[in-house]
């Protein structure tokens, strides 16, 4: 008998870029469903029809809707073609998307549900989760929300049956997957009354083709204001691929989009950044309480640990000018951690070495970097949790410079560039700028007035953004970031940093260094001034037993410190250890 030979092929079908290459050819096919109709509304850009009769439906908790969700809602259930969903940041997306997939389902309708990423996916349906609704998620489970893992367990479990399969595939009213995932068996079998696609602004038209030709009426739901459509290709982006199918259709039929403007993240103050920008005086707090909030900081006398004593006798290699008095009106840090202080530029102009550094097509700010680090130890020092607090920037060196300045801190902090930001808030938001030179060039990065957008809505309640005011304004009077100083300065935002900012406070060097090393090698027997002697809490306490018990001062030099409340480093080991130093060990 002779040898059975088989051939193994690699399944390219299942690509992405194969996926979206069958998506352009099943809308140009004339026997496709759907394919003429797509055509009509995306190639020719016909306008979409509205019923002109109010459809009825019903709402779960139509109480805790505003005015524009229900509007949303009632724009979906009205079209007969499409509709868009604009939803500015924090305007509550993913409960609208929600409420309109309950409404829907209760008519009889089938849904199927889509977005770019998993996370978008599994967000939606942690809001369905417990309404007792069929959903099935495609996808592996790997992938998908631990807590909505009963729904791709359903999709993945083995069928007796054919029968078993038709009514998995056929019967469950909810189907939910990735855009690319289209190319699953059940869309070959199944079409569906809507089609509602989140984060539709960040997706390329292509990928959007595809979930959309399954259904008679499609929703997409996006803000072209943040994020657009990530595409590397120059030639790509020259031949428009980076304008997403939410921003044709909005910009060519703008009577098709509703509008959500109430927003319950931002604090009024930070949403003003925003709002005076870019929305136009759209954008409203959702409730006053909103409006009004601020950072909760429940030990702000914490800061006192890192000051001088106000009876502390200077010496020679003494900060020109430190900081006497956390309650001061001129501490920096007790300034920009004041919960009134909502928003704050901080500018670095005043800095010795505040420009940037370039590193090849890297691109850092190291003095940038040391303000950040230092303010997120007082952040933590004043009681804010670390979950609470983000670190942002636009540029991946700097990124990996502020991870190693906050190393300490583990995974506690949140540290991300500003794309993958999107989507996600925090109480406090730390914002490094980085660019900071003479010729006031703030790259291609900081031009993108949509990533900048991003950035400015991720925070809660405090949003400081540090960076070089003279670089920001040299920019050009329509660069965004130079309307933003400007508006800025007129509502007396800024905070001009100090020459000696850096140095004005007790932070251990080593620790808020953020380059790989601490300092200068040191010989075994010199002195090194800038890091301190440590010693034992324990040889510290015994010190101060001896010296109770003979009753007497130690000598002190001309070249060191007299601090005479002892009872101000009692579990300080950072103030402990510049004591040492300036004592040269002797208490």
């Amino acid at each position: 008998m002779a040898p059975v030979k088989y051939r193994l092929d690699k399944d390219e079908f299942s690509s992405g870029m194969a996926t979206v290459r069958n998506n352009l050819v099943q809308v140009m096919a004339n026997d496709i469903f759907g394919s003429r109709e797509i055509r009509r509304l995306v190639v020719d850009l016909a306008p979409p029809t509205f019923k002109t009769i109010t459809t009825q439906y019903t709402l779960a908790d139509p109480g805790s809707l505003n005015v524009d969700q229900r509007a949303a809602i009632e724009k979906v259930m009205s079209a007969n073609d499409y509709a868009l969903v604009l939803g500015m940041p924090g305007t509550g997306k993913t409960t609208t998307i929600a409420h309109i997939i309950r409404a829907l389902v209760c008519q009889g309708k089938s849904v199927l549900l889509t977005s770019y990423t998993h996370s978008a996916v599994d967000n939606i349906l942690l809001k369905l989760k417990n309404d007792q609704m069929p959903i099935l998620r495609l996808g592996a489970p790997v992938k998908v929300h631990p807590e909505v893992q009963d729904f791709a367990v359903l999709a993945g479990q083995p069928k007796n049956s054919f029968e078993e399969i038709r009514t998995a595939w056929h019967e469950t009213p909810i189907v939910a997957t990735t855009c690319l995932g289209v190319n699953h068996p059940v869309f070959s079998e199944r079409t569906f009354d809507y089609c509602i696609v989140d984060e539709a602004s960040q997706i390329t038209l292509p990928i959007c083709l595809g979930p959309i030709r399954m259904a008679r009426t499609f929703v997409l739901v996006g803000d072209h204001n943040q994020l657009p459509p990530l595409v590397q290709n120059e030639e790509a982006r020259t031949g428009g691929l980076d304008i997403s199918l939410f921003k044709l259709l909005s910009d060519t039929h703008p009577d098709s989009v509703v509008n959500l403007e109430h927003q319950y993240r931002m604090c009024e103050d930070i949403m003003t950044l925003s709002n005076t920008l870019i929305y136009k005086g759209r954008l409203k707090c959702g409730t006053e309480a909103l409006r009004n909030q601020r950072l909760d900081v429940p030990h702000m006398e914490a800061l006192q640990h890192r000051h001088y004593d106000s009876s502390t006798i200077l010496r020679p290699g003494t900060p020109r000018s430190i900081c006497t008095g956390w309650s001061s009106e001129k501490c920096w840090l007790r300034s920009l951690l004041d919960p009134e202080a909502r928003v704050r530029f901080v500018n670095t102009d005043a800095l010795p070495s505040s420009r940037e550094e370039a590193k090849g097509n890297r691109t850092v700010n190291p003095t940038e970097a040391r303000i950040v680090t230092q303010l997120v130890d007082a952040l933590l020092d004043v009681g804010v949790p670390a979950s609470e607090i983000g670190v942002m920037t636009h540029y991946r060196s700097q990124l990996s410079l502020l991870k190693h300045g906050l190393r300490r801190h583990g995974n506690s902090i949140e540290l991300h560039t500003a794309d993958r930001f999107q989507g996600r808030d925090k109480e406090v938001i730390l914002l490094s700028l980085v660019r900071s030179n003479e010729a006031c060039n703030i790259g291609d990065l900081l031009k993108d007035w949509r990533r900048i957008n991003v950035a400015f809505t991720r925070a809660k309640t405090k949003l400081l953004v540090v960076g070089s005011r003279d670089t920001l304004k040299g920019s050009g009077e329509q660069e965004m970031l130079s309307r933003f100083v400007g508006l800025m300065e007129e509502r007396q935002w800024v905070y001009d940093l100090s020459s000696d900012a850096l140095e004005s406070h007790f932070f251990d060097d080593c620790a808020t260094q953020t380059t790989a090393t601490c300092g200068p090698k040191i010989e075994k027997g010199a002195v090194n001034e800038r890091s301190p002697k440590k010693i034992a809490r324990s040889s510290w306490k015994s010190s101060q037993a001896r010296q109770g018990k003979e009753n007497q001062e130690p000598t002190i030099g001309p070249r060191r410190a007299k601090i005479t409340d002892r009872a101000l480093l009692k579990g300080k080991p950072i103030l402990r250890d510049i004591w040492n130093d300036m004592t040269d060990g002797i208490c």
